[in-house]
């Protein structure tokens, strides 16, 4: 269009023709809107016996989707490598018999309306074996990695997860939550579900690794959070002091104790000022011990390599010229002559 604009001007001037390019032109820009106010989570949890998943000492949940879609590949027979500090590894030697993306997404999708779908995304229990969290609307994206994809109503979700958790590949099974009315009885159901699952799982012997994908909108991501900042905890530009132990103070004497907030320990970390901008992202000036030790490893090696360096060549600028050496004797014996 861009080309067309450049090389035919006289399209601007026809009115239907810029007007429907100016309406498809809108019509990108709302969906890259939409895509990017949102925010996705993935809870990992294990069906049946376990010991097929292992946790990791990262504290942090954050990833991309190509590095969520890495986690699971690589679970189940995939050879592409899995993007480091992720908090979830495989394990080296167990290996799952099955497994099981479920997506949630749609504008009913509401955590704080669905009590057992976010003590499964933020509590490690129940065999949940870890978190994986990032920006943007991926729940396709993710749940179209699997094998073979099947889109659900709530009346048939029980019977495809049943088919799902049967197979030794891994299935996909999505769902849209249409409103929040529908958002509760999706929780219950998904939880009689997960808990059934469990229990048949565990009687054949056998370890499904279930991935239960939910898509929000930031509007309610952010809404919630805010409900659960009150009483001093953090808000969206207020600067906060974090100590070692976890715990936070804020600038104006009002900051308490940060256990409950699940940001604390993930910046547990950062000692000193920092606050949370207009997006929820955390701003602060210092550096963790990690980027600090990793500064100093590059600094001093990058140091230690480029004065090697500069002896060696010191050394063969003065590289004395010896009549009995291979390399310069012709040359010495051509010095000694003259």
């Amino acid at each position: 269009r861009l080309v067309a604009f450049l090389l035919y001007p006289s399209i601007l001037f026809h009115p239907i023709t810029f007007f429907t390019m100016m309406m498809k032109i809108a019509a990108s820009l709302l969906v890259l809107a939409s895509a990017a106010d949102a925010f996705t989570r993935v809870a990992v949890v294990e069906l049946g016996v376990g010991g097929t998943v292992r946790r990791t000492s990262s504290k942090s949940s954050e990833s991309t989707v190509e590095g969520v879609n890495s986690f699971v590949q690589l679970m189940h027979g995939g050879r592409q490598l899995q993007h480091a500090g992720m908090p979830v590894v495989p394990d080296l030697f167990q290996k799952a018999d099955g497994g099981v993306v479920l997506g949630l997404s749609g504008q009913g999708v509401d955590v704080a309306e669905m009590p057992a779908v976010a003590a499964l995304l933020e509590e490690e229990k129940d065999g949940v074996v870890g978190h994986l969290s990032t920006n943007g609307k991926h729940c396709n994206s993710i749940v179209s990695r699997a094998t073979s994809v099947e889109e659900v109503s709530e009346e048939e979700l029980p019977v495809a997860m049943e088919k799902a958790s049967k197979k030794q590949s891994l299935s996909g099974v999505k769902m849209t939550v249409k409103d929040t009315a529908a958002a509760s009885s999706v929780d219950k159901e998904v939880a009689d579900l997960i808990r059934d699952l469990h229990k048949k799982t565990k009687e054949q012997g056998k370890t499904v690794v279930l991935y239960l994908v939910v898509e929000e909108e930031s509007s309610v991501s952010r809404r919630r959070l805010a409900d659960q900042q009150q009483d001093g905890q953090n808000q969206a530009g207020k600067y906060v002091f974090f100590t070692k132990s976890g715990n936070q103070n804020g600038g104006d004497n009002n900051g308490g104790n940060n256990d409950n907030n699940p940001y604390a320990q993930m910046f547990a970390g950062y000692y000193g000022f920092g606050y949370y901008n207009s997006y929820g992202e955390w701003v602060t000036p210092y550096k963790s011990m990690f980027q600090i030790q990793y500064f100093n490893v590059v600094l001093w090696t990058a140091i230690g390599l480029a004065v090697i360096l500069g002896w060696v060549i010191m050394m063969m600028m003065y590289m004395p010229l010896e009549p009995d050496t291979l390399l310069f004797g012709e040359s010495a014996k051509m010095i000694g002559d003259d």
